[in-house]
């Protein structure tokens, strides 16, 4: 276990290991793909082909990087988009990976890249970066050797915050839990990753079992519209945000925390705003880092700017550059580096 109190702020870049989509390439598969077989079910969930084509056409045409910040700008095509989202993350579900599965993927797209086609061209930038699931799993479980040992999350010296709608992290940890300590009652392992605070800004598409036994929905469920309806209306946009209790709670946990770690996270200034980061990171030893996965150096300097002006009510945890690292890696390279 860790010995300090961390919070991990997750943007779409955490699962992109996994199979699932970045923002920017989110709308990429938006306004490209247009030939999946399961895509009728989307038309379904939407009333008509029609919908979907005029959204997509708005979106492509705003040049709005991400679809969360568009759809806050455009509240009469949120009910859309969020349908489209929902879709999208139970698409990505079904084709995920874990654990050696993960690199195992990533050594066969690097192997048919030649293959270059609009297939290719959406497929190629899935499962990107290192498996920081497994990292985080094994030092959470490092020094447990006993049968009945679980680790104790009640204390909450460890929070996830994810701006992400998939429940990808929630199934990995289940799994991995559970096949790790095959002689604890299943209710035991449900109760100690019930105590682990996984809090999602945005909403999540739906609760896995494990998490709710009457409305949970299996990992990787046959996609329908009837689903994907309720999905939809379990997503937030960034303005709705504002009102969700638990979002009280994420910014409490962040002003007491020693350490925070930003995951996949794209710094846009509207998530920013929506954590009201500004006056919430305790002062004195209290130390930042992030991931910035493939930015250059100019990019680099204007984010690690960003989050200073951002948290400058806070100067004191600024006079040694040790206390906020920003850097060009991924999830797993950062965790590696400084947890």
């Amino acid at each position: 276990m860790l010995d300090k109190k961390t919070v991990l702020i997750l943007g779409a870049g955490a699962s992109c290991p996994y199979g699932y989509p970045s923002g920017a390439h989110l709308r990429e598969y938006i306004c490209l793909s247009t030939n999946n077989p399961t895509m009728k079910e989307l038309f379904l969930a939407l009333d008509g082909e029609n919908r979907l084509r005029d959204f997509r056409k708005k979106f492509e045409d705003s040049s709005t990087k991400s679809i969360d910040l568009f759809m806050a700008r455009n509240p009469k095509l949120a009910p859309v988009g969020k349908c489209i989202i929902a879709f999208e993350m139970f698409r990505a579900e079904s084709r995920s990976l874990f654990r050696e599965r993960v690199e195992w993927e990533q050594g066969r797209r690097k192997r048919f890249q030649e293959f270059r086609s609009l297939e290719w061209f959406l497929n190629y930038k899935d499962f990107q970066g290192g498996d920081w699931y497994s990292y985080f799993f094994d030092r959470l479980t490092t020094g447990i050797t006993g049968i009945e040992n679980l680790p104790d999350f009640s204390k909450g010296e460890i929070t996830f915050i994810t701006f992400n709608y998939d429940r990808s992290l929630e199934y990995f940890l289940y799994e991995s839990f559970r096949n790790s300590f095959l002689d604890i009652q299943e209710t035991q392992i449900i109760q100690c990753l019930k105590s682990l605070r996984i809090l999602h800004v945005y909403g999540q598409i739906a609760p896995l079992k494990w998490q709710d036994s009457t409305q949970g929905v299996d990992y990787r469920p046959p996609i329908n519209a009837s689903l994907l309806h309720s999905a939809s209306l379990n997503i937030r946009t960034i303005y709705e945000e504002q009102q969700n209790p638990e979002l009280m709670a994420a910014r409490d946990l962040i002003s007491q925390a020693d350490q925070i770690f930003f995951l996949g996270f794209g710094y846009a200034p509207e998530n920013m705003e929506v954590l009201g980061l500004s006056g919430l990171i305790p002062a004195g030893n209290c130390c930042v880092y992030g991931t910035a996965f493939g930015w250059r150096e100019k990019e680099l300097i204007r984010v690690r700017n960003k989050i200073k002006d951002v948290l400058k009510a806070n100067e004191i945890v600024f006079k040694h550059k040790e206390r906020v690292v920003i850097e060009s890696m991924d999830c797993l390279e950062l965790l590696r580096n400084y947890l």
